[in-house]
């Protein structure tokens, strides 16, 4: 290719010492020929915009990650390392939530935490996504993929796809510029934020790997585990890790291992959800206060969205069951269920409430009354150790001395998932045989949902977020009023 043919964008990559204009001269682009960046060599082209302190934000977020627990839980299943490629486990590790996430754009980011504390630890991200550190920041280091380059030279270890092509004819190589809009620069009327957003890609620029896969790989390799025992949330990741280049590595599926490690909450995580949890019931009680009856039941639904909104996060669902029906219009003076759940910053807030738009039997409001006391019996008694088994015991005894022989309660933690521990995945064990095992933790964040339900009577419901204490009892994220509801018509 002759010096005329090179393209702006080309010529830019090969070596220009100085930011590029849009008035690139074919002169600027000729003088560039024979300085063009291949495959383990660095690029400068970025280097007048290179200023750490500016950008030292992008890796100071606090730790979601629960760290202690996760070396206690990857020593009991001798994992060296973890891997997260599902968007919720990315966010746990890391405490970055990008938009490839959020786009559900799979495989296009990863996490990786490896179990020795001198080792580092990664984050996989698109080069073209990597301002977005600005405002989601993580604490790990930053590992960036670009656009694949090929080159007639050798491979080169650096910037090389594993397993792409001949390594005797053609290499493929990273472009070391991280996005292409970081070479689209005019120098007239710039301003502190294009310094920073140009500081953040001149961080990156020449780190730069060939896919998302190369830089998890490169990562597992730089923690010394090319042939670890690294457990993965989705174990293709494993198997396509071990055909690219990392065949000694040995694949742990831990999808459960991950929710396990979850269950026990960081301050951080404590504070966010207890955020959730009063957001959620905030818009709870507004969607109530906002519908009245003959309306339809979806309308409950969508004002509770509606506020959520206004709080900012988003509705996951919001459930109102009359007769055990959730269709329909809200019918006069009948017991009525609405459990409701929202997520703010990745977390879910999970509330419910027992309302009647009219006038309450007296049974209704005894039962409600009943389940009350025995909600604070049971969150008097939790302590670390206790099995949810027997605080589900002790929910159906206070209920049957309150002359209820029907209903019960069952605990569930909450987190990043609705349910968040160990669940049945393909042949494995029932929910049974997980829930008779879990036990309650110091800084476990959990529900004691008290559903009820019963033709000819109708369907109730009481639900708080709570937190395990250190030594016994529970502290309340959201407000534990669980009065039942009554909307004057």
């Amino acid at each position: 290719m002759s010096p005329s043919e090179l393209s702006r964008r080309q010529a830019l990559i090969g070596g220009v010492a100085t930011a590029a204009t849009v008035a690139t001269s074919r002169a600027a682009a000729q003088s560039s020929v024979g300085r063009a960046s291949g495959p383990g060599q660095g690029s400068e082209v970025l280097k007048e915009w290179r200023n750490p302190k500016l950008i030292a934000h992008i890796r100071q977020a606090p730790k979601l990650l629960n760290v202690e627990r996760a070396y206690s839980v990857m020593d009991k299943y001798g994992l060296e390392g973890l891997v997260a490629s599902v968007p919720h486990n990315i966010y746990y590790l890391s405490s970055h939530m990008g938009p490839m996430q959020m786009m559900g754009r799979g495989f296009s980011t990863y996490a990786f935490f490896p179990r020795r504390p001198d080792a580092p630890p990664a984050l996989i991200v698109p080069g073209s996504m990597v301002y977005h550190l600005d405002y989601r920041p993580t604490w790990m280091p930053v590992e960036v993929y670009t656009y694949a380059k090929q080159t007639t030279e050798p491979k080169d270890e650096v910037g090389t796809m594993v397993g792409s092509g001949n390594a005797k004819a053609v290499g493929t190589y990273a472009d070391p510029i991280p996005s292409p809009w970081a070479l689209n620069v005019r120098h007239e009327g710039i301003t502190d934020r294009d310094r920073l957003l140009m500081a953040i890609y001149a961080e990156f620029e020449g780190k730069t790997s060939v896919s998302a896969l190369a830089g998890l790989a490169k990562s597992i390799r730089a923690a010394g585990l090319g042939r670890g025992k690294i457990g993965f949330d989705d174990p293709r990741v494993g198997t396509w890790l071990q055909r690219e280049g990392l065949g000694d590595i040995k694949v742990y599926d831990a999808a459960n291992t991950y929710r396990e490690i979850r269950m026990v909450k960081t301050p951080a995580e404590i504070e966010i959800i207890r955020q959730a949890a009063q957001k959620n019931e905030d818009a709870l009680l507004y969607a109530i206060s906002s519908t009245n009856v003959g309306q339809p039941l979806d309308d409950i639904e969508l004002a509770h969205g509606k506020r959520w909104g206004e709080l900012g996060g988003n509705t996951l669902w919001c459930i109102t069951n009359q007769q055990g029906i959730a269709s329909g219009a809200i019918i006069r003076d009948t017991v009525t269920k609405i459990d409701s759940v929202g997520q703010y910053r990745g977390y879910r807030g999970d509330v419910g409430r027992t309302v009647v738009w009219g006038t309450p039997s007296d049974e209704v409001v005894r039962r409600n009354e009943a389940n009350t006391k025995a909600l604070g019996i049971v969150y008097d008694a939790i302590h670390p150790g206790m099995t949810f088994a027997e605080s589900s015991k002790i929910m159906r005894d206070v209920m049957q001395q309150e002359g209820f022989d029907r209903g019960s309660g069952g605990a569930h933690p909450v987190g990043l998932e609705h349910t968040d521990h160990p669940w049945p995945t393909g042949a494995e064990r029932s929910p049974a045989d997980i829930f008779s095992n879990l036990v309650y933790e110091a800084n476990m964040v959990f529900t004691m949902d008290v559903p009820y339900h019963e033709v000819g009577y109708g369907t109730s419901h009481v639900e708080d977020m709570m937190v395990v204490k250190e030594t016994k009892g529970c502290e309340g994220l959201s407000s534990m009023n669980t009065k039942l509801i009554v909307r004057s018509l």
